[in-house]
């Protein structure tokens, strides 16, 4: 088949969550499959691995983005009626280059990552068409707002409003609509067809952990992006509300924050007694290795926290908030720990970092419920046959032809 892969921001190297699911989704394809990429390119840094991605495509188009007009486009639209997420993606260079290509190939299927490229899925022929939403943009927006005042709180809430219109709009246009979890179907199932609305979730790769570690102090560790308002939100939340009395219920243990791009606000958490700032590293899988216990106390949650099954995949034992946990139908108190309130977050860590054999207890149950129920085999598996639109049959277990490939980085995703 001939598929139209569009994705919101170039899906290479896999080293966050929205790269790792649009790039493994592209190299599964590319076994069976002559696929073509659009995507945007948001950094000057990321133009480097233009080249590696297009190994795996027929032809790939990369249209640079400026963050500052986008926003001001976005801001456009929004006042005119319309949606920031469509407006901040919308360009006549990605118009011009999709309708070039769609007079030269006649595209079996469109696949559109992400709200953001709905709208310029709908607009290539084809046969088929399906959208993966991976969780709804609408309620993020929505949860900013709750979390915000004035005239931010309103832009916010005006967006996931307007948005959350268009993606049950989408819902009905496209063939087939993909969520990473039940919890974020919830608010689509009555706007279409049960049949066109599928779950999907994300694999992991179990880490090889035969290797020795280097001795190192008790570390409890976060893994995100850290220019990522959630994720900003949740270390601060931690480090004010649970770190004392993790410090006080357990001698001397040091809170490791990973993840590229720390804002000022991140930073100036070094000043706090053993908290550490660890920035972008180049293995973020040998750090989270070095967890005694990883933590997601994420207060603003969408979808399936990556680093969460990463972290599991590692035999860590994750203590996680509800809205962290969503998308992970993993067992409290075997596979994980759930917690919300500040004392309890706190109680949970100290006493896993006092008692080895329960964090090898946990850690062991959750790197078997991850082989068991998040394998990336499984996950394609089933995404090929949502996109062929053939769910109910098996597809094809001998790759026809397969395209030329480079070594896969080793790092790990974060969200």
């Amino acid at each position: 088949m001939n598929i139209l892969y569009l994705a919101h921001r170039i899906p290479y190297p896999p080293n966050k969550g929205d790269k790792l699911r649009a790039f493994r989704h592209i190299e599964h394809l590319s076994q069976r499959h002559r696929v073509w990429c659009a995507c945007f390119v948001d950094t000057s840094d990321d133009r480097q691995y233009i080249e590696p991605l297009a190994r795996y495509c027929q032809d790939l188009v990369a249209i640079p983005i400026g963050r500052v007009p986008s926003v001001l486009s976005g801001l456009a639209g929004l006042l005119a009626g319309g949606t920031m997420t469509e407006s901040f993606y919308r360009h006549d260079a990605m118009t011009d280059a999709l309708r070039v290509w769609s007079e030269r190939v006649a595209f079996d299927v469109v696949v559109a990552f992400s709200s953001s490229m709905a709208q310029y899925g709908l607009r290539i022929p084809a046969r088929r068409r399906v959208l993966d939403l991976c969780d709804c943009d609408s309620q993020k927006w929505l949860d900013y707002a709750a979390a915000s005042r004035g005239p931010v709180g309103w832009l916010y809430e005006t967006e996931g409003q307007r948005l959350a219109a268009r993606e049950h709009a989408w819902l009905k246009a496209f063939d087939a609509t993909l969520l990473i979890s039940k919890d974020e179907a919830t608010s689509l199932r009555t706007a279409a067809p049960s049949a066109k609305l599928h779950i999907l979730t994300n694999g992991a790769t179990l880490p090889d952990l035969a290797s020795p570690l280097e001795p190192h102090p008790s570390t409890v560790g976060f893994v995100g992006v850290m220019n990522y308002r959630p994720n900003v939100d949740a270390v601060r939340w931690f480090v004010d509300q649970c770190w004392p009395d993790v410090r006080r219920a357990y001698p001397d243990p040091v809170f490791r924050i990973v993840g590229r791009s720390p804002v000022r606000q991140v930073r100036r958490l070094s000043r706090v007694s053993g908290v550490e700032i660890a920035g972008e590293v180049k293995d973020i899988g040998d750090e989270v290795r070095r967890f005694d216990v990883s933590v997601a106390p994420l207060r603003i949650a969408r979808g399936l926290q990556n680093k969460v099954l990463e972290a599991m995949a590692a035999a860590k034992p994750v203590v996680l908030t509800t809205k962290a946990a969503a998308g992970i139908d993993a067992r409290d108190g075997e596979d994980y720990l759930i917690a919300d309130a500040p004392d309890r977050i706190a109680r949970d860590v100290a006493q896993l970092l006092r008692n080895p054999a329960e964090r090898d207890r946990v850690g062991s149950n959750a790197r078997r419920f991850v082989a068991t129920h998040h394998r990336w085999d499984d996950v394609l598996r089933k995404f090929e046959l949502i996109v062929v639109g053939a769910v109910e049959r098996e597809a094809p277990r001998t790759p026809v032809a397969v395209a030329a490939s480079s070594p896969i980085p080793t790092a790990v995703a974060t969200s």
